[in-house]
This record gives structure tokens, C-alpha cells and sequence, in this order.
């Protein structure tokens, strides 16, 4: 991440040299992806120059920047929270003639929007999947996506244990990962919010997940030691290379990392979208794109927002982006799906052919709840090692979640 931030402060350093003559419209963005797009859209006419600034979190940026240093654009993940301090202005009339509704995902555009005005415009997204060996298809039923009752009765199928009674193949283990086991307790129902000094959650549904949890560690492989001693024997290796050997059946992993392997590392995998009670939850960190409120250049920052999320502009960003051999480590459009589903179900598997038969269905999409600038290191910090503390029985679970926090925030002082 430092590399890509030097990256992003050298070029913005030469973008404003070659602007410095010219009006320049200023964007903040936390997805590098923004600083090949500004210069793709500087070339593509002689009238608007864009310069891109990186920042961790615009949005808190913005709110302690003084006047002299605001931006015209912010574009990146977790900007909802700008909504409600009124920092975006209302871009519904971009839908009258430029951008059309029935083109985006409708979850992203209704969490893009409060009060029937459209203040962000999604960009990009990514979903929760497993991944197996494409060896073990078979084992699948012929399943286009899969639910946790699903996983669970593939994965006790799949089980095997020696004579001494010790696993030596597992199907999947909730425990094996923290993020999976935050996205069951998000599709449970459980919420959380901050403030500057506590964060809460759905107590009951909590609980009601911690069980459900337990219930399918005990059922399906017998005790959270099993699952912990399986994942220290054979799940040390990168998910993409712990299907292959066929220790076990699936490897937790969202589509940003999946469909950003070489093709030597993604040959021979498959994967299935996570899918429950018919819906598959957007991740948290979806990206999109707004205009400051008290930007002087309104006009021009609607005609780069207007290029970005056209087709046409997005089939050169990939074609660029495979001929270049750019950002390898970044998938698709600003590191995922993209926001138009035409681009996604369309021109997406020209350049990820294993998108064939896995292109995201539009009608099952759930968009996340509004979560504040800093949620990424929030949920890694405190949120999910807590989730992990409580099923596991770990005695670290004696530390509140409040207590986690309070260190959270002395470790942000510092």
C-alpha cells in the first residue's frame, strides 16, 4: 500500500505540472484505480484536467480540510457517510439524459441515495464466495450459488478422518475464516454502529448467531479443535492453493482476490457465489463516486462521472488495463464489479473467463448498511476478532467489544 500511495503522489504531482496552466478539477480518492482512470479521461479531451489526491478516509479528510484545500470530486469506499453531513451535492439530474436508472444495480443506487435525491453513484462492488477445485465440481450438486445449509451438508459429505479418529480431509470450517464468519452474523440480521466513543450491535441476533455458529461447528466437524488443529496442519498456503491438494473442499474468498490471480494461480479452481435466503450480500466496501457540495465546478465534475460510468469508456479501462498488464493486482473496475450491469454481465468475462458461469444475478444483490469512513479497519480491529473471540471460546472473549474499541481509538491517537 505505501508503494501505491507514492505511485498516486507522484503522479498527482505531475498532473498538476501539466495543469498548472489550466483550471483543474481536484479529486480525493482510497482506490489507486482513480489515478489511471484521471489520466485516461485527461486524454480523452484538452478542456477538464482532473489531478487525484490520495487519502485513507475523503470523507473524514474533507471534514477537517480547511477552504483553501477541498476537492470537486471524492470517489472511493465507504463515502455513504458524507450523505448525511450534506458534503455531496444532489446528482439526480444526471438521470434525466446522461446516466439512466435501469443501467446500475438497484441496491447499490438506493444505498447511493437518501431522500429520493441521489447524492453518490456506485462504481464498483464485490461479493462473497468459496472456491474448490474444479476436480471436485461433482461435489456440488450442480449448485450455481450456495447457502450455508447447502455448504454445510456438501462439506459433512465431504469429510474424511483417519483410524485414529483425526481429520484428514474437512469440506469447510466457519472458524477458518474471520470473514466469513462476519458475513453469517451480517446475515443474521446482526447491525453495528459507531460513535466517538462505544460501538453497539443487535445483541439478541448476536446471540442467535454465536449459536448457529456452534450449532454447525459441533454438527458438521465435531468441536471448534477440530477446525482450529485442521487449519494449522493444512490451511497455511494461500486460499487459491489450499483447494488443490484436496485437504479440503471450499476456501472463503471475495471476488476482488479470486478474479485477481494469474491465470497459473485461478487454473483448475472454480468458485460459487454465497447465497442466502436469496440474496448475496454486496461487501461492505463498494465503491462510488460523488461531487462536493461547495465545488465551484460542478458542471465539469458531472462530465467525468458521465465518462466513467459509460460502457464504452469501461471496455478501454479494461482493454488498458489487460494490454498494459496495469494494476495486475486489481481486479476489474476500481478493484471489482462493475456498477453497470451490462459492463459486468457483458464485457467482463471477454477479459475473466471464469466469469462465464459465474456472472452476478442482479435480482439476488443485497446492498451493506451505512457505516462510517474508518469501517475497514474498525470491522478488523474490533469487530470481527471479537466475532471470532465469541465462537471460539476464547478467553479473549472476556474483553468487551467496548474495550477493543477504546483501544482501537488509542491506537488511531497515536
Amino acid at each position: 500500500m505505501k508503494c501505491k500511495i507514492a505511485l498516486v503522489a507522484a503522479l498527482s504531482f505531475l498532473f498538476f505540472s501539466c495543469a498548472k496552466k489550466q483550471d483543474r478539477l481536484v479529486l480525493w480518492t482510497n482506490s489507486v484505480d482513480f489515478v489511471s482512470y484521471a489520466e485516461l479521461f485527461n486524454a480523452s479531451q484538452d478542456k477538464i484536467r482532473i489531478v487525484p489526491y490520495y487519502y485513507d478516509a475523503p470523507v473524514n479528510k474533507l471534514l477537517l480540510a480547511n477552504k483553501a484545500a477541498r476537492p470537486d470530486i471524492l470517489a472511493g469506499s465507504f463515502l455513504q457517510a458524507g450523505m448525511e453531513k450534506k458534503l455531496f451535492a444532489n446528482l439526480n439530474s444526471l438521470f434525466n439524459k446522461s446516466l439512466k436508472k435501469d443501467d446500475f444495480y438497484e441496491p447499490l443506487l438506493t444505498a447511493c441515495s437518501q431522500s429520493e435525491k441521489q447524492y453518490l453513484i456506485p462504481v464498483s462492488y464485490n461479493l462473497p464466495a468459496l472456491v474448490f477445485y474444479s476436480g471436485n465440481y461433482e461435489s456440488l450438486l450442480g449448485a450455481s450459488m450456495l447457502s450455508f445449509d447447502s455448504i454445510k451438508e456438501i462439506s459433512k459429505k465431504y469429510n474424511a478422518k483417519n483410524r485414529a479418529g483425526v481429520y484428514t480431509s474437512m469440506g469447510f470450517g466457519p472458524l477458518w475464516s474471520n470473514d466469513f464468519l462476519y458475513l453469517i452474523f451480517k446475515d443474521k440480521g446482526v447491525f453495528f454502529k459507531t460513535d466517538p466513543q462505544t460501538i453497539t450491535y443487535t445483541e439478541n441476533m448476536f446471540e442467535k448467531s454465536v449459536e448457529y455458529v456452534l450449532d454447525w461447528v459441533n454438527e458438521i466437524n465435531e468441536g471448534v479443535k477440530n477446525e482450529e488443529d485442521f487449519a494449522f496442519k493444512y490451511l497455511y498456503m494461500p486460499f487459491y492453493n489450499q483447494v488443490k491438494n484436496g485437504r479440503c473442499l471450499f476456501s472463503f474468498a471475495s471476488s476482488r482476490d479470486i478474479l485477481s490471480l494469474s491465470n497459473d494461480e485461478i487454473r483448475d479452481l472454480d468458485f460459487r457465489w454465497i447465497c442466502n435466503d436469496g440474496k448475496i450480500q454486496i461487501e461492505d466496501d463498494f465503491v462510488s463516486a460523488g461531487i462536493y457540495s461547495k465545488s465551484k465546478r460542478k458542471a465539469d465534475a458531472k462530465k467525468f462521472l458521465i465518462w466513467l460510468l459509460n460502457e464504452k469508456s469501461q471496455r478501454k479501462i479494461l482493454e488498458r488495463k489487460f494490454k498494459m498488464n496495469l494494476e495486475t493486482d486489481s481486479f476489474g473496475i476500481a478493484g471489482g464489479f462493475s456498477s453497470l450491469k451490462n459492463s459486468t454481465e457483458k464485457i467482463f468475462p471477454l477479459y475473466y473467463r471464469v466469469m462465464i458461469s459465474n456472472t452476478p444475478v442482479a435480482e439476488r444483490l443485497s446492498a451493506p448498511q451505512v457505516f462510517p469512513a474508518n469501517w475497514e479497519r474498525i470491522k478488523k480491529q474490533v469487530v470481527e476478532p471479537y466475532i471470532m473471540a465469541s465462537c471460539a471460546g476464547d478467553d479473549s472473549k472476556k474483553k468487551s467489544i467496548n474495550e477493543r474499541y477504546e483501544d482501537f481509538l488509542a491506537s488511531e491517537v497515536k
